[in-house]
């Protein structure tokens, strides 16, 4: 078994890579910097999770890579921007997900995306102004119990960025800062969590989010983000 987990964590490895090998786009050209190439979901059924998000959200297969005994993993994606990797390890148990999203996804129609949800008897739940302020948000979850953020925003669907859930906001903070250079963006702080946005400078940003009200839970040894 540790041999399986060793040549599965290679290989996921070489997604990430992969994730990142295809077309640019012309913004993508002019600034070659640091980026996140792809959320991360660690996902259980591939057929189900990905039907979810063609149908729900309107993605598409991008691509896709499979190792045989240790995972299956789907690139999904709109017309540009940062992907959606589906990462389903085939040797190992599931992992309890955190209440909190882990992926951020922007929809020029919040109303429609939330109605098709209910319809498919899909669990989201909208935010009010007292936890979302002046932005539209509503948190969905998908066949594997991850949460998605959806955020209204006017022009196109774009995945916005990735969520990674940490134990302490502030070390977490420092290494992306040190590491990367990311630069600090807005922060929200409230008794259930301590957030803060990492920037690349263009495209999808990085949330480091602390949550106050839920004790720290296991990590997958798999990658949940491809910069």
């Amino acid at each position: 078994m540790p041999h399986l987990k060793k040549a599965a964590l290679t290989a996921a490895a070489s997604c990430l890579l992969a994730c990142l090998a295809g077309p640019v786009t012309a913004q993508e050209h002019t600034d070659m910097a640091s980026n996140i190439g792809a959320a991360k979901l660690i996902i259980g059924d591939v057929k189900q999770n990905q039907t979810y998000f063609e149908q729900m959200f309107g993605m598409k297969e991008v691509n896709h890579y499979r190792s045989k005994d240790l995972y299956d993993e789907p690139i999904m994606g709109f017309e540009e921007g940062a992907r959606l990797a589906l990462f389903s390890p085939l040797a190992d148990a599931p992992l309890k997900k955190s209440q909190y999203p882990v992926a951020l996804l922007y929809t020029p129609d919040l109303d429609g995306v939330v109605k098709r949800l209910q319809d498919a008897n899909y669990p989201v739940r909208r935010l009010d102004a007292a936890n979302a302020g002046t932005v539209q948000i509503a948190i969905a979850r998908d066949p594997s119990g991850n949460a998605i953020e959806l955020v209204a925003r006017p022009g196109k669907w774009e995945v916005g960025g990735s969520k990674l859930i940490v134990n302490d906001r502030q070390k977490a903070e420092d290494f992306f800062v040190k590491v990367f250079g990311l630069s600090v963006g807005r922060r929200f702080q409230t008794p259930a969590y301590d957030e803060v946005v990492m920037s690349f400078g263009s495209g999808a940003v990085l949330a480091l989010f602390q949550p106050l009200s839920e004790a720290p839970l296991p990590k997958s040894q798999y990658p949940v983000v491809a910069i």
